[in-house]
């Protein structure tokens, strides 16, 4: 259906929501870290900043190939995710980019991204 507008599929919004709270996870860890005067050895609780604003560049550009279909480039979001997490120990962002990566296979996402139209919100 050329112009038509088109909902988004449940299962992309839960990939959506799920690397939005990617966002926010890295900074509530370095709050608490430096709250309770938590440490981990090797770990500089900066590295947690570094990461929550990695993780954000990386969500608006995961948001841009919502908008644009590109489902390549959403996929090696997930990649880029998983290294952004490497250096932090970000095993929860690492599960999510897996998690997010295996969702992108199901048949409505796939649909989704080789449809054309409007994206209704």
């Amino acid at each position: 259906m050329e112009g038509a507008q088109e909902k988004k599929p449940f299962q992309l919004r839960i990939i959506f929501i799920l690397n939005a709270l990617m966002m926010f996870l890295p900074f509530v860890f370095y709050y608490v870290f430096k709250a309770k005067n938590i440490s981990i050895e090797g770990l500089d609780p900066m590295w947690m900043i570094y990461t929550g604003v990695a993780y954000i560049a990386s969500f608006g550009v995961l948001a841009t190939s919502i908008l644009k279909r590109n489902r390549t480039l959403f996929r090696i979001m997930f990649g880029i995710n998983v290294l952004i997490a490497l250096p932090a120990g970000a095993y929860i962002g690492i599960g999510i980019a897996v998690i997010s990566v295996l969702i992108s296979f199901n048949k409505k996402v796939k649909a989704f991204f080789a449809s054309t139209g409007d994206i209704k919100m």
